[in-house]
């Protein structure tokens, strides 16, 4: 398998976490790392914008004055 950043090689790397064993792929080359939950989170759509702030107390925030 090769780098999407360098077209290197990837080699399967074995790591020990808090959440269990974790395999990933890292370059040789650029050292860039692949690991499926990344993967799967980039395919995942992007939510869009608010349209107004967010609110506090459940009253709008006032613009700020310079004088």
């Amino acid at each position: 398998m090769s780098c999407m950043r360098c077209a290197g090689l990837l080699i399967s790397d074995h790591h020990l976490g808090l959440e269990g064993a974790l395999s990933i792929l890292r370059c040789l080359n650029c050292g860039a790392v692949r690991e499926s939950r990344m993967d799967f989170q980039r395919t995942r759509p992007v939510r869009g914008k608010r349209k107004e702030p967010r609110q506090t107390n459940g009253r709008r925030r006032q613009p700020l004055l310079i004088r």
